[in-house]
């Protein structure tokens, strides 16, 4: 899609090739990306603003993502292509799917390649057209395929439209047809879609806790060393229960997601560049005290040494 875009007056497209330029803008917007692998490393994202909804196409790559939703008046999400696999909040979306929420929502999402995402972001100018029945709660939905479909070319016409006619964004009665078509799309894909079992849903929030438990605990104590028995004892749950709900949540064991954390707090440390830091200092602030198992993980996460990125950061590379 993105190779079909080009920035317009109505479109803001934004690429980036560089994982350490791409973190402080996601931050902005609330959003916390763990990529699972850096090699080729590619995202893009494309915004375009109707009268009372936003469109953002977001390409992604492989990844552990957190993103905090303040939406007041709703977000739908959905793949604009079928060729993926994410789990979100531990719930397995390996088939065509779309998420609707309304109000404050915390989403804990794996990517365990990347995808192409449409984020549409309602506006207070909106009626409620009754698409959410619960504030602050996650649905994914499973929709009808050919509701899906024509959600997806409505979408993929608006951004081609901003792009190629920008014009036509900027005239009030165009722009609100855009918009109004995109709506009707999106009404019959609500009205014909089905949620998953209640079941699968209280599943899914008890191991979001623990993961945030977790997290808390390893941001509490960086330089600690953790134990799994101990810190399954920490969120009152037993071992094989934490691990279940890392692997559901996270899309990994938990000793590879502890692991993953502490080498991305190092990186994060080093690429700021401080005098006052040094490989070993960083290293063991995070959990690592045995500086050639740090050397070996930290090289096979990032293709470069710690010292190297060290130095990038201080401008001596």
């Amino acid at each position: 899609m993105f190779q079909k875009l080009a920035p317009s007056p109505a479109l803001s497209i934004f690429r980036f090739s560089d994982i350490d330029a791409f973190r402080p803008v996601e931050f902005v917007a609330d959003a916390r990306s763990v990529p699972l692998n850096l090699a080729n490393f590619h995202t893009a994202r494309a915004m375009v603003q109707l009268p009372c909804c936003q469109i953002t196409a977001l390409s992604s790559f492989p990844r552990i993502v957190d993103v905090s939703y303040r939406a007041a008046h709703g977000v739908v999400i959905f793949q604009i292509e079928d060729n993926y696999d994410v789990a979100v909040n531990g719930m397995s979306v390996n088939r065509p799917a779309f998420v609707g929420m309304r109000g404050n929502v915390d989403l804990q999402f794996v990517e365990p390649r990347g995808s192409l995402h449409a984020i549409i972001t309602l506006g207070a100018g909106l009626r409620d057209r009754e698409w959410f029945d619960n504030p602050d709660q996650l649905c994914p939905f499973t929709p009808d395929a050919d509701a899906l479909a024509t959600v997806r070319s409505v979408t993929a016409g608006i951004l081609q439209t901003a792009s190629a006619i920008p014009e036509l964004l900027q005239e009030p009665r165009s722009a609100l047809a855009l918009q109004e078509g995109l709506l009707l799309a999106i009404d019959e894909m609500f009205r014909s879609s089905r949620t998953p079992e209640v079941a699968g849903r209280i599943a899914s929030r008890g191991y979001c806790r623990l993961v945030r438990m977790i997290d808390e605990y390893v941001a509490l104590h960086p330089a600690a060393p953790i134990y799994s028995v101990d810190l399954a004892e920490q969120c009152g749950v037993s071992v094989r229960t934490l691990g279940t709900a890392v692997a559901s949540v996270r899309g990994m064991s938990l000793h590879r997601y502890l692991r993953l954390k502490q080498l991305w707090s190092a990186r994060a440390q080093l690429v700021k560049g401080s005098d006052a830091i040094t490989v070993t200092s960083c290293a063991r602030a995070n959990g690592f005290h045995h500086m050639g198992e740090f050397a070996r993980l930290y090289r096979s996460a990032f293709h470069e040494t710690a010292s190297r990125t060290l130095a990038r950061a201080r401008g001596s590379d």
